[in-house]
């Protein structure tokens, strides 16, 4: 409630005579005008017609509904209690009897405005202790000075993040983070990041007393320095130096150490001291961080190693080529030479039959040199270069989750380490590089994820075609910047990460290597990202448990139950191509098989579907057809409710020659792969031993 002291000061004739003038004049005025009672209810004796327009009233009766006609129904709840306190203490401390204040009110139709109020304590005969009071709609400017000072709060927040982030960002692997007077020789400030993620003194962290000089605490740790480097620890230490550095214009000082840290272990440490001079006293002062870098320095020398061997196989590659070229235009020219001859030899019998003779060996000749090329430079050495051991995953992630704990807890990310798909710890893997895999995604992840962000690894166990192995998918996913999608498919590419190490947050070096490392593994690696959402890389990897078979031995059913020797079988041969399928079908009918063709896929499955157990005892399946691949077919096959029918062996007649489509025809359900272009005899003696183990028989 508004009282003023010394009320007899302003004391009026008011009486009803008076209100036709004031009526006169506040009508006339631009803003509301209102006057009220200074005790009691606080309840209205006038209000002017603005009063109306700023409450969106059309009639005073609409008004009053709307206040109760009180000064207390003007004012928003909210702000009331605010509002008489404001009034109170101005009055107490004010000399001039005028009070200001700023409230909200609400409208007629709900809306909230805010106005301007100054009001006037007067004192009359008649009506006693009043109030008088302009008021303004100030919504506009309240709003533009309520915006300013937001954008005022957000930069003064924005600046304090950006303090913490600097700090953080300083301390990131970080294990101090030192301050010192180099002239007076003693400490500002010494501080680490502890475990929590947070900045705490560094005497404290270590659990000793302070030091009062830093040539003290140097000289303590110079007995954790290896013996054959005290020498230069000794010398770049030496505060004097340090400040004719600083005199020389020489700022910024490096140096790295073998040191033994406080768990005992040997730990290469950079040191780095960024000189500046106090302009106040003069004194030369040192900010100095020391960083444990000997993960990082172990993985420089094992990319520059894998950069090293990359660089020896490109030029091994490009020799081999250039001998692959010579040795399959030799004869394939003689191929070509032979068959354009054999047009001219028609009528002589002993020429075609030579014609065909040397065509034959040339042919065989070729199929050797392929047969070299994918044997002896595809597989073979990719396996030579793995150095695979028995380990246990659990120790590996665990010094991966480690490795990436700093800087983690540096962001505040929330990391999730989900090893619950796991059933076998304990495996035969190449350790370093699958360490160094884990390593380089998890790194990217952590460092282009912002803070209090999202990051996981996930590792699952599968079954695989292979006896003895497991198919293990590791998953890395962020909610980090993402990649561009027209980089996804050049993510992995050295040739465009040249030309742009960092793109979008994203980096370039390291991701090469991965793939490569994957690869020569056995695996694959992909990658799905969302811009301004994250990425997730997903790696499979074939893995072999201890003292189990090797890769060669297929694990799982086999198709084709055992029964009698079945002679002069039917077989359903698939093959798409016109030319291929002709000469299959006269090679087979030449050994004494009976032969049913099917151009397609679909064609296949539905011969077979409406046939009669018996009707055909093995499938020979082309894999590249239109419509119905040769392993949807397969799979098709294996899921007809006919028993008898769905295990009708099948065997892969394909032009794909490598391991990698073998175990694909295997796990689409094939009992073996054949490739092109076919051995007869070797097809033949695939075929006489399934059939041995066959029940069907032809009719």
């Amino acid at each position: 409630m508004r009282q003023y002291r010394d009320k007899e000061m302003f004391t009026i004739n008011f009486n009803e005579q008076t209100l036709p003038v004031i009526e006169q004049i506040s009508e006339g005025m631009p803003g509301g005008f209102f006057i009220y009672h200074a005790d009691g209810d606080e309840e209205l004796v006038y209000i002017n017609s603005a009063m109306l327009r700023i409450f969106g009233c059309d009639t005073p009766e609409e008004f009053k509904e709307l206040t109760g006609y009180t000064f207390r129904g003007i004012v928003h709840p909210e702000d009331f209690d605010r509002v008489e306190e404001s009034i109170k203490t101005q009055i107490a401390h004010g000399g001039d009897h005028l009070d200001y204040v700023e409230y909200r009110i609400v409208r007629k139709d709900g809306t909230v405005r805010w106005v301007e109020d100054y009001g006037h304590f007067v004192h009359t005969r008649d009506y006693g202790d009043l109030f008088y009071v302009f008021i303004e709609d100030a919504t506009e400017r309240m709003q533009k000075r309520m915006a300013e000072l937001e954008r005022v709060n957000e930069a003064l927040y924005s600046e304090h993040l950006r303090e913490d982030y600097l700090k953080r960002a300083l301390l990131y692997d970080a294990v101090s983070f030192v301050e010192i007077n180099l002239t007076r020789d003693e400490f500002i400030s010494a501080s680490v990041l502890n475990a929590e993620g947070e900045v705490q003194n560094l005497f404290t962290f270590m659990g000793m007393q302070p030091f009062e000089k830093y040539s003290d605490f140097a000289a303590f740790w110079a007995d954790f320095t290896e013996t054959g480097e005290l020498e230069e620890y000794h010398r770049f230490f030496d505060i004097e130096r340090m400040i004719r550095c600083y005199e020389k214009g020489e700022r910024e000082q490096t140096y790295d150490s073998w040191v033994t840290d406080m768990y005992g272990r040997k730990r290469l440490s950079h040191y780095a001291f960024f000189l500046e001079k106090n302009e106040h006293t003069g004194d030369v002062i040192a900010l100095s961080v020391s960083r444990d870098i000997t993960e990082q320095v172990e993985r420089q020398s094992l990319l520059k190693s894998a950069l090293r061997q990359a660089e020896t196989e490109r030029l091994a590659r490009k020799t081999f080529f250039a001998n692959m070229s010579h040795d399959i235009r030799t004869p394939l020219n003689a191929i070509i030479g032979y068959a354009e001859l054999l047009k001219g030899c028609v009528g002589d019998p002993g020429k075609v039959g030579e014609c065909i003779e040397k065509i034959n060996h040339s042919g065989e000749e070729l199929l050797a040199v392929f047969n070299e090329f994918l044997k002896d430079n595809l597989n073979e050495p990719s396996r030579a270069e793995l150095a695979e051991r028995e380990y246990h995953l659990g120790e590996l992630l665990k010094e991966v989750e480690k490795g990436a704990e700093r800087p983690i807890r540096a962001k505040n990310i929330k990391f999730n380490l989900d090893r619950a798909g796991l059933s076998h710890f304990t495996v035969e893997v190449d350790y370093i590089r699958l360490r160094e895999i884990l390593n380089q995604l998890l790194d990217n992840a952590v460092k282009y994820t912002p803070a209090r962000g999202r990051v996981s690894l996930t590792v699952r166990e599968s079954e695989s075609d292979r006896k003895g192995w497991a198919m293990y998918r590791f998953t890395i996913s962020d909610t980090g910047c993402g990649i561009p999608e027209d980089r996804l498919e050049s993510i992995f590419q050295p040739a465009g990460q040249e030309k742009n190490a960092v793109y979008n947050g994203m980096p370039g070096a390291g991701l090469a290597v991965v793939r490569s490392y994957v690869e020569v593994m056995g695996g694959d690696i992909t990658v799905e990202s969302t811009v301004g959402e994250g990425s997730t890389f997903t790696v499979n990897l074939p893995i072999k448990y201890p003292g189990r078979s090797s890769f060669m031995e297929q694990e799982g059913e086999t198709f084709g139950p055992s029964g009698n020797t079945v002679e002069k079988s039917c077989i359903l041969l698939v093959e798409d191509n016109g030319i291929n399928r002709e000469i299959e079908e006269e090679l087979l009918k030449n050994l004494g098989y009976r032969v049913k063709a099917a151009c397609d896929g679909v064609s296949a499955y539905e011969l077979l579907k409406d046939s009669e157990p018996g009707t055909y005892a093995l499938v020979l399946m082309d894999i590249e057809m239109p419509g119905m691949n040769g392993y949807e077919t397969a799979r098709a096959i294996r899921r007809l409710e006919n028993e008898a029918l769905s295990r009708i062996p099948i065997i892969a007649l394909s032009s794909d020659a490598m391991e990698e489509d073998r175990r694909k025809s295997l796990k689409a359900g094939m009992n073996e792969h054949f490739s092109k272009p076919i051995d007869i005899e070797g097809l033949q003696a695939l075929i006489h031993k399934i059939l041995e183990d066959t029940e069907y028989e032809c009719e």
